[in-house]
């Protein structure tokens, strides 16, 4: 099931929020995330072995995952961060 890493990864900053650590370690996490998402979809990895991306779009592919990863995080951590200050 493509995407269910991507899915658990947003459990990370629910955790970090909650427990009242800073938006730098989540922002860590998201891009471990991303960097973790682009080795398991890597082009070599697939069944047929297709051709890989130049070093360059590889890396344009590379930041343009880890922003959607931290704006996706940041969005998860707010909302936690939000909801904990309520239960307290």
């Amino acid at each position: 099931m493509p995407g269910i890493e991507a899915l658990l990864s947003l459990i990370g900053p629910a955790y970090l929020a909650y427990y009242g650590f800073t938006v730098p370690v989540m922002v860590v996490w998201a891009i471990l995330c991303a960097a973790l998402w682009i080795w398991n979809n890597r082009p070599g990895k697939r069944q047929n072995g297709g051709a890989g991306r130049s070093r360059s779009a590889s890396l344009i592919f590379f930041v343009f995952v880890a922003t959607c990863y931290v704006a996706a995080h940041t969005g998860v951590y707010l909302l936690v961060q939000h909801l904990a200050g309520l239960w307290a």
